[in-house]
């Protein structure tokens, strides 16, 4: 069925993408730039633990680190904490403000990084981890949804991608901080093969029982870069105060005349200009619609009533797409590769974070002209390629790999270059595209509770590869690649059979693409919307005679966009 645009979506549908739509919106261009300072926060606190746990004071403070074990739950805490963050922090984002969520997470993610970076005992680091993990979380889920909620419809994904930029880059920032700061006071011992020995007998020291080949590495080594997390944290604490706040979720507290300033100064425009006025009514319309589902839906339920809504059948449907995304973005494999045992492959896993922050801004600059499935698909066949070389490669040449040693023959160039070229591929694709349609799939009144799972969900599945990708490797070898290969593979049909291409679709589209068969949900849907929208005269001409100006807008039908925002 044919389906027309809104209001504010034919008005804008001429205007640039990409690099020039940021210059010609450079409010909110660099509003969401500001808050994915916290995503920068989210990077860099997954990638520095990797290299601290060799560092030779880090090992001496807590030798019983040493395990493998031990070191698989002490990285994997931080999603544990992560998970319980992005479910918590849906319900405090609807109730308190996109805004405030923010805040309450860098509070969280200070406490959790200051007992890290000051840790005495292994009990003290666990919780650190643990507690900045739920900050991480937090971020995670709310920063995509105040940037979806404030970006105009033309540049929403450009600016929801800036989220996972921001990630590569603290990550790429961690790497680089972590390999120089491993000299001060002496180089990193090698602490492959001396876990165990030592560890029983309970007296390991790195520089005893390596010699000359360790110099005293000083405490500031590790602690330094675990502390510096801190200080973007509370840049962004104190820049939130100058935030606008969500003019979605001020609409949902029915707080109406501060979400037309909010619009207002987002798109730089008086609060009495048309377009200003036509985005106000259309979230308006939005809104009500939303409310009357959810009660005809769920009735009066008490304190569960709303999470009731997203388990009605075309909203249930949304969820398991945004669930299924994460579960196949974690099963690439992106979080269980990394490279962190000398300084050769110290500057390996530095140069897959520089070539990850290239890769994405593609990503940033075109997702809102190609469209999301294009990118997803691409990805997942460019990832899929690589595993398999990279399995050919270890199967064939090194049975018993050892990344040390593989480095230093051709055969283990070519597994890196390809693990590489994974990375560049998950860069412009599944790392930021899965997060961007998340945002897009639910409408505004389950938006917060349903990226609040799928975050959650995300979380809970890198906790799962990051816990057992270690024996994976050991006893699967080269079967680990193919199993990554598989699942990637999967996750490109998974897109292309169940995802909606959101770029440019409405509220009616989606409804019709999630309602599945039953056409009558979608019908009384469009219905319910039309009477909203004569209710709020939306859908009369004349706020598309104000808008015309230059340009002859075609106005046969006029509805209103829920699912673009």
């Amino acid at each position: 069925m044919a389906v027309s645009q809104s209001v504010v979506g034919r008005a804008n549908a001429e205007k640039p993408h990409g690099l020039k739509g940021f210059i010609s919106n450079p409010y909110v261009f660099f509003t969401c730039l500001f808050a994915s300072l916290g995503c920068i926060m989210y990077g860099y606190d997954q990638g520095v633990m990797g290299p601290v746990l060799v560092m030779e004071n880090f090992q001496n403070h807590f030798p019983t680190f040493m395990g493998s074990t031990i070191q698989g739950w002490l990285v994997s805490a931080l999603e544990l904490g992560a998970w319980a963050g992005a479910l918590i922090n849906g319900v405090l984002a609807d109730r308190i403000s996109r805004k405030y969520a923010m805040m309450v997470a860098v509070v969280i993610f200070t406490l959790g990084t200051g007992l890290q970076a000051g840790a005495q005992t292994p009990a003290y680091f666990f919780a650190g981890r643990i507690i900045g993990g739920v900050g991480i979380g937090m971020f995670s889920m709310v920063i995509p949804l105040y940037q979806a909620e404030i970006a105009p419809p033309e540049l929403r994904g450009s600016l929801v991608s800036l989220q996972q930029l921001s990630i590569t880059i603290g990550t790429a920032i961690s790497f680089w901080l972590d390999y120089g700061m491993q000299f001060v006071g002496g180089n990193t011992c090698n602490p492959e093969g001396i876990s165990d020995p030592y560890l029983s007998s309970g007296t390991y020291n790195a520089a005893q029982n390596h010699g000359h080949t360790c110099l005293g590495q000083k405490t500031i080594a590790w602690r330094l870069p675990l502390a510096l997390q801190i200080i973007p944290a509370w840049i962004l604490f104190f820049g939130l105060f100058f935030f606008p706040f969500s003019p979605r979720w001020l609409m949902m507290k029915h707080r109406d005349e501060e979400a037309k300033e909010s619009i207002s100064k987002l798109r730089r425009l008086p609060v009495t200009d048309p377009l200003v006025r036509a985005e106000y009514l259309e979230i308006k319309a939005a809104v009500m619609f939303d409310e009357e589902t959810e009660s005809e839906v769920v009735g009066s339920g008490g304190i569960l009533a709303p999470w009731k809504a997203l388990f009605a059948p075309n909203m249930f449907k949304r969820l398991m797409l945004g669930c299924g995304m994460m579960v196949f973005q974690q099963f690439t494999g992106i979080n269980a590769f990394g490279f962190s045992s000398t300084k050769t492959t110290l500057l390996a896993t530095g140069v897959t974070g520089i070539l990850q922050i290239i890769f994405t801004l593609p990503t940033v600059l075109y997702l809102d002209k190609f469209g999301r499935k294009t990118f997803l698909i691409v990805g997942a066949i460019g990832m899929f390629l690589c595993h398999i070389v990279v399995a050919i490669v270890e199967g064939i040449y090194e049975p018993k790999w050892d990344l040390n040693e593989g480095l230093a023959r051709p055969q283990g160039w070519v597994a890196i270059a390809f693990i590489w070229l994974f990375a560049v591929n998950f860069a412009y694709s599944w790392g930021p595209v899965s997060w961007v349609l998340a945002q897009e799939i639910f409408p505004n009144s389950q938006r917060s509770r349903g990226v609040s799972i799928v975050a959650s969900t995300n979380w809970m599945f890198n906790f799962i590869i990051g816990l057992t990708t270690k024996d994976m490797l050991g006893t699967m070898k080269y079967g680990t690649y193919i199993f990554f290969a598989i699942f990637s593979a999967l996750g490109g049909l998974f897109i292309w059979k169940f995802a909606p291409e959101t770029k440019d679709k409405t509220l009616e589209e989606l409804d019709v693409f999630f309602g599945g068969d039953s056409n009558s949900i979608a019908e009384a849907d469009r219905l319910r919307m039309m009477r909203i929208n004569e209710s709020l005269g939306l859908a009369g001409v004349e706020i598309l005679e104000d808008l015309k100006g230059e340009k002859q807008i075609d106005t046969d039908h006029v509805e209103v966009e829920s699912a673009r925002t």
